[in-house]
């Protein structure tokens, strides 16, 4: 079977603490992008890794019929998430680490577009995206290859950002590529998101995003940048930020296939991140209530264009 989407990643347990208290739930770029990816109407499967006790975190996948090709690890990936009272910063710990893909373990997945979302440096080795990227379009979040560990307490460690050694030979690779604004500034030197853009496509990047929680976030492609804007959530009674990032992306690759008008893009993207923090847990809106939700802004989306 050849699916849509393809999402390569460690499902995990994240422990979230935020000012709405604490709580246990799935995590990861897989869990996040996945769901939303099927609710908006594609065809998805997902690559993971967990400890057989933890197949449970699997649960909801299989609700929305999700494929799920599922390798074989010691431990699963787990993640405390201590957000500050804006949502906009967080405090990240990690305690256990799934086993790193192989070539085997995408090998048996069919797919037009392979979203890679690595949550640590050691998850996705570059034979592993260089075998993807001749098979299909690939889109790579790159939040999990700047990340590495440090301060040991308790059994926890916590999460610092680190250059990511291999960025040339990667990004020549991929198709587009998702940062959020702290993660582009350690991608380069410079401190302009614009100028970040322009120095990312010229390793090969065909199209950068680049996401700046509640402030606009920025597409550049071909030479143009497109600042797109952010949305208020209504209910700020719910605000949930968990997933956002990956949230935004699942909107980003479905529209995509879309149109080929990138402001339209980021803003369906934009808008399904914002119904997503006004509700705990992974994107359930369908594509007719973002347009809904553009429409009840004033911002009804223009005729699709190839």
């Amino acid at each position: 079977m050849m699916f849509d989407v393809c999402v390569v990643g460690h499902i995990t347990k994240d422990i979230v603490k935020s000012a709405d208290g604490e709580f246990q739930m799935p995590g990861g770029t897989a869990y996040y992008t996945a769901i939303a990816l099927k609710n908006l109407g594609m065809s998805v499967a997902v690559i993971t890794k967990i400890n057989d006790q933890d197949t449970f975190l699997l649960r909801e996948l299989e609700e929305e019929d999700i494929h799920v090709f599922l390798g074989e690890s010691d431990w699963t990936t787990t993640f405390k998430n201590l957000y500050s009272d804006d949502t906009n910063t967080r405090v990240q710990w990690v305690k256990e680490v799934a086993k790193p893909f192989t070539v085997s373990d995408v090998s048996g997945c069919e797919a037009r577009i392979f979203h890679l979302g690595p949550l640590t440096k050691y998850d996705i080795p570059l034979e592993v995206i260089q075998f993807l990227a001749d098979r299909s379009t690939v889109s790579l979040d790159v939040q999990g290859l700047v990340r590495d560990f440090v301060k040991r307490g308790r059994g926890w460690t916590q999460v610092r950002h680190v250059v990511w050694e291999e960025k040339k030979e990667v990004l020549a690779l991929v198709n587009i590529v998702k940062a959020n604004e702290e993660e582009a500034r350690i991608l380069s030197t410079k401190w302009n998101l614009t100028e970040i853009a322009v120095e990312l496509s010229n390793f090969g990047v065909e199209e950068v995003v680049i996401t700046c929680g509640s402030n606009p976030s920025l597409i550049y492609s071909k030479g143009k940048s497109y600042w797109i804007s952010s949305y208020s959530a209504q209910d700020l009674g719910t605000i949930d930020p968990t997933g956002c990032g990956d949230t935004y992306m699942a909107g980003y690759l479905f529209y995509r296939e879309q149109t080929t008008k990138l402001d339209e893009v980021g803003k369906f993207a934009a808008m399904t991140a914002t119904m997503k923090l006004e509700k705990g847990g992974p994107f359930r809106g369908s594509e007719e209530d973002v347009l809904d939700f553009a429409n009840a802004l004033g911002q009804p989306f223009l005729p699709k264009m190839t």
